[in-house]
């Protein structure tokens, strides 16, 4: 099939797209709630990629499409509702939708189903059955099914022939040589048509861009991103002694053409940009938490550590190449296990470098005694405190595992454990839990997990958060299950504790490993977390070794039940996360504090991040209160560069097509990012309104 050619489908197959009062409504009754506007726009831009794929209504047919919006929009509703059309019309076409992971396989599998019913309902003309999603099994494609995998079976040697190929979190083939990005450069010709979804496609180096463009047919805009690629260079790399209003002129006169020759490819869509929009996602500020400057002695610490690195690394030390190591920034536990293993080093080392360092290791030790808990975590320990205090979650980002150990130990001894004294015995909440929540009662054992889940609800730190929420509501006394079925959740949520309670225990049953989770729960009820202990702190990152630490860490490799008590009322306060739930994870129901404690140095990792908060019907929505992320510095060393030229990044993020620059602030420290800032707001008032362009386009009928 050649590229111009027609997918067959008829305009009228997706006619409901134009209609989303009606969807609302089906859904409603289907039980679960959509935004009027939010649900508009994601029709809008559904109904405009079918348009471009079939060449319908007037527009040319394309091989592909990359839907770029940002994150939280909702990318994923908009490719399941293209995926449905394609699959479900008329003689049926097989789509194949390639995940990054089982976490977002399994998200992609509950947002294609939760769609049956609702489309059932007002789509008529679609075939649309709940046995047509087929997850984990790759294999020949029957007609109309919708095939979820995993990036890594794209690299196969099977060949994922296929009407629609939908790639999600497309950005991952970021490297040209990575196996993947191999893999879609093979696999693209047995796909007639491709969507590309990612909100974080363009970087400094625009030929990552120009790969994807490639797999949609976008050639025709290689040229003018090309140059818009080096006019961005430029600005990173290129003399700062110019006139920062040329520089920009230039800069906005690249932008606007290489958004020109992208609309006829890309769709892409940002928050700021969408005002209709922004009461159910939420306002979002900084949240100042002051880090004071280091004392002299935290200086004296890392100078001390990077010269004795300095010298052990000439000796042919095994240590990490790093002798300015971020986490010697951040916390303390990386860096003395750094100086432990040196030490163990050190007798191999020549003089006179053996004594220098072993020199070194003595004070460093010496003046670890006066240095006790870092400054910076200490201060942000302080800040979350006072957080959960007020009745809020608090989601903490850090980039690597010790760093994440460290602060989630600090916090755990920082925040009290909730005391569970003067609270009604637990036979009595056992008791009012089984009369509020009815038996399932059916042959796959759910009463079984459904007794687990209430033993889980009366452990002491889910009871205790409970009754706080029913004494601080309760005009009088009444009956635990009458409180329970009566009373809002956290005082300001749209459901009751019941209603809660029941929603978590659905979401455990349609994941395949939470209910294992449970099932294994039953004999070892620690499993789940916030059953261990009243810490109200769980850290989701590799376990620390420290034994008296265990109970602080989630136990394994598969983060849906995390996930979901998190999205709940009930369970830890104070989430402490890696990297590996930057991406496509809501974490947003009950949360709308965000600390970004250590950067990753991609700028487009940072907004992924703050993705899993702003997002539609978030917390902050809700509460009517603003989405908060923190951007802690510990003043004085390479963390605060670090942050001072992340946030200017992030605030530039959207404005140049998202090109932002992954960076080593070592290698910046001496550059002159005022004028870059300077170039980048001259380049700002010239381009408000190119980015508009590449929003989806209304239907020329109707």
């Amino acid at each position: 099939m050649t590229p111009s050619e027609s997918l067959g489908l008829s305009a009228k197959q997706w006619q409901f797209l134009s209609s989303p009062e009606k969807y609302i409504e089906a859904s409603t009754r289907a039980g679960r709630e959509l935004v009027l506007e939010s649900t508009r726009r994601q029709f809008q831009s559904a109904r405009d990629i079918l348009e471009r794929l079939n060449g319908s209504c007037g527009e040319k047919a394309r091989r592909g499409v990359m839907l770029a919006d940002d994150v939280g929009l909702g990318k994923t509703t908009v490719a399941a509702l293209v995926a449905w059309v394609v699959a479900s019309a008329g003689e049926r076409r097989g789509v194949r939708i390639l995940a990054p992971n089982d976490v977002m396989m399994r998200r992609w599998e509950e947002e294609l189903q939760s769609h049956v019913a609702p489309l059932q309902r007002c789509a008529p003309a679609l075939d649309v059955r709940p046995n047509r999603v087929k997850a984990y099994r790759v294999g020949r494609l029957s007609a109309g099914s919708i095939q979820v995998v995993k990036h890594s079976y794209a690299a196969s040697d099977f060949n994922l022939a296929c009407d629609l190929l939908i790639i999600d979190e497309a950005h991952r083939a970021k490297g040209e040589h990575t196996a993947f990005s191999k893999a879609l450069k093979r696999q693209k010709k047995f796909a007639r048509r491709v969507l590309i979804l990612t909100a974080t496609p363009f970087s400094i180096r625009l030929d990552e861009l120009q790969r994807m463009l490639t797999l949609i047919g976008g050639e025709p805009a290689r040229s003018p991103v090309g140059a818009f690629s080096r006019a961005l260079e430029d600005l990173y790399s290129g003399s700062t002694s110019r006139s920062p209003e040329i520089v920009g002129k230039r800069l906005a006169d690249k932008a606007k053409a290489a958004v020109g020759a992208l609309s006829h490819f890309v769709i892409r869509h940002s928050i700021e940009d969408l005002p209709r929009e922004h009461e159910a996602f939420g306002v979002r500020n900084d949240w100042e938490i002051n880090v004071p400057h280091a004392e002299p002695v935290e200086l004296e610490l890392m100078l001390r550590m990077d010269r004795a690195l300095r010298l052990a690394k000439g000796s042919g030390s095994e240590l990490s190449k790093a002798t300015n190591d971020p986490r010697f920034h951040v916390g303390w536990r990386h860096f003395d296990r750094a100086v432990t293993r040196l030490k163990r080093e050190v007798p191999r080392f020549a003089e006179p470098a053996k004594a220098v360092i072993e020199g070194q290791i003595t004070a460093i030790k010496n003046l670890r005694t006066k240095v006790l808990v870092h400054s910076k975590m200490s201060a942000v320990a302080t800040a979350v405190k006072k957080t959960v205090e007020s009745g809020e979650k608090v989601l903490l980002f850090c980039h690597h595992h010790a760093t994440a150990q460290e602060l989630t130990a600090h916090l755990a001894s920082r925040l009290p454990n909730l005391d569970g004294s003067g609270l009604p015995g637990r036979a009595t909440w056992l008791n009012a839990w089984n009369e509020v929540l009815a038996p399932a009662g059916d042959e796959h054992h759910e009463d079984r997990l459904r007794e687990t889940f209430i033993e889980w609800l009366c452990a002491d730190l889910i009871r205790t958060q409970t009754w706080a929420w029913i004494r601080g509501a309760a005009a009088s006394p009444q009956p635990l299950a009458s409180a329970l079925r009566e009373t809002k959740a956290r005082g300001a949520g749209r459901e009751t504790i019941a209603a809660s309670a029941e929603h978590l225990f659905l979401a455990f049953m349609k994941s395949k490993s939470s209910r294992a989770v449970l099932r294994e729960a039953a004999d070892r009820l620690e499993l789940l977390p916030g059953a261990n202990g009243s810490s109200p702190v769980l850290g989701v990152c590799e376990p620390s070794d420290v034994a008296d630490e265990n109970f602080l860490f989630i136990h394994n490799q598969q983060p849906d039940t995390v996930i979901s008590i998190f999205n709940s009322p009930f369970g830890p306060d104070v989430l402490v996360v890696t990297d590996k739930l930057s991406e496509g994870i809501d974490l947003h129901r009950y949360c709308r504090h965000l600390v970004h404690y250590e950067l990753d140095p991609s700028p487009i990792r940072t907004v992924q991040r703050n993705g899993r908060l702003r997002r539609v019907n978030s917390w902050a929505a809700v509460t009517g209160l603003a989405i908060l992320y923190a951007y802690p510095a510990f003043r004085g060393t390479r963390d605060h560069r670090l942050v001072q030229i992340m946030k200017k990044r992030i605030d530039s993020f959207s404005l140049l097509l998202g090109g932002v620059q992954d960076f080593d602030v070592d290698e910046i420290l001496g550059s002159d990012e005022a004028w870059r800032n300077e170039v980048i707001a001259d380049a700002k008032k010239q381009l408000l309104a190119a980015g508009g362009q590449l929003r989806a386009k209304p239907s020329k009928f109707g």
